[in-house]
């Protein structure tokens, strides 16, 4: 399954699935994919990583770049780290993933960042993916990260969106044929404000990325790309697509999460559903006229749209999701951003993080509204 970052534990049976090879005798192979750098992809992998380690699982370091964040570098730290071959190349030393060392280590897994990337002159393959693919056949998993626009197959989309060519590419069929997606997703306002917090560029070139690539309508086409690569990974799995959006109480989350749902379904092109739960303290009788009309125009906005709209009586909402995901088939389950934080969500878990907590089969998208 599937998950965004920053509320979800990662499912310890998930992660020692990844530890077992394949009936050919590969390992196995979790893509963590995002929009843009700095949505947290390496610090998620990293944190399974120590999950894995507690687990007793054996997995080390192949490569990580920091970029001078020493969030990750922190994350780094009490990790085995392979070190990195000293590649001479026309008297400058480049530093590069050792393949062979990781080969000859044969851990049971190892975390390779930057999954693009293209290796020094005179080494064994030309791209870092390929690299993984002679990891894998050796019957080592492994955890990699990249972004979406690095994917062959979205190259269309990119140059129109972006006005950019991507140089480093990954084939399509890397994430295809993984045995795991995670989408690694950060609010678009949130990412911009880390990179003018100098979190993910140094000053001068993070007033730069603001201006050109991390411009608001360029992430948020990036960020409905990288939902939609993992969607049709989760259908892939699952057999045949399917969307369900959790429609909240209150007007001013559901409508824009309505709208936003109706995209990603468009895209998908499949049938998608709008699933209201409704609990009593939000029964008609129980709401002023102006609240009761405003629900109402979401659930027409939804049905104008396509979904087919579904009202379930509980006190249980996360529950009644998770019913309701498994009975139809659902692949990917689109809801809105907690509004709990810090102590309170501790205290008492909002829907969102009861969902990450229990939900099984499906993808939990997390979107900022």
């Amino acid at each position: 399954m599937a998950r965004t970052n920053g509320d979800g534990r990662p499912d310890p049976d998930e992660l020692l699935r990844l530890t077992r090879t394949d009936d050919s005798g590969r390992g196995r192979l979790k893509v963590y994919l995002g929009m843009a750098a700095g949505v947290g992809k390496t610090m998620r992998m990293l944190d399974d990583a120590h999950s894995m380690r507690r687990a007793g699982v054996d997995v080390v370091v192949g490569l990580v770049e920091t970029h001078g964040r020493s969030e990750t570098a922190a994350r780094i730290a009490d990790l085995e780290v392979i070190p990195r071959a000293r590649i001479d190349y026309r008297n400058v030393i480049i530093e590069e993933m050792d393949l062979a060392a990781i080969l000859a280590r044969h851990p049971d897994v190892v975390v390779v960042d930057e999954l693009p990337h293209t290796n020094a002159p005179d080494l064994k393959n030309e791209k870092r993916w390929q690299d993984v693919d002679d990891i894998l056949a050796a019957g080592i998993s492994v955890m990699t990260a990249l972004n979406v626009q690095h994917l062959e197959g979205v190259q269309d989309v990119v140059r129109s969106a972006t006005g950019i060519e991507i140089r480093e590419r990954v084939p399509d069929c890397i994430v295809r044929n993984a045995d795991s997606v995670v989408l690694v997703d950060l609010p678009v306002t949130e990412l911009q404000e880390r990179l003018r917090q100098g979190k993910i560029y140094p000053p001068d070139q993070a007033s730069r990325a603001l201006e050109n690539f991390f411009r608001t309508e360029m992430l948020t086409r990036l960020r409905e790309l990288a939902l939609l690569q993992t969607a049709t990974f989760s259908g892939r799995a699952n057999g045949e697509l399917r969307l369900a959006v959790a429609v909240p109480f209150e007007p001013e989350i559901a409508r824009p999460l309505v709208l936003r749902a109706s995209r990603l379904a468009g895209r998908m092109n499949t049938r998608w559903y709008a699933v209201y739960v409704r609990q009593r303290r939000t029964h008609p009788e129980n709401i002023s006229a102006e609240q009761h009309r405003k629900l109402s125009e979401n659930v027409q906005l939804a049905i104008s749209l396509g979904a087919t709209v579904i009202t379930r009586e509980s006190e249980d909402v996360a529950g009644a999701l998770l019913d309701f995901a498994k009975s139809e088939g659902i692949t990917m389950l689109v809801v809105g951003r907690p509004t709990r934080s810090g102590l309170v969500s501790r205290v008492v878990p909002s829907t969102v993080h009861r969902l990450l907590e229990r939900g099984r089969g499906f993808d939990i998208v997390i979107v900022d509204v």
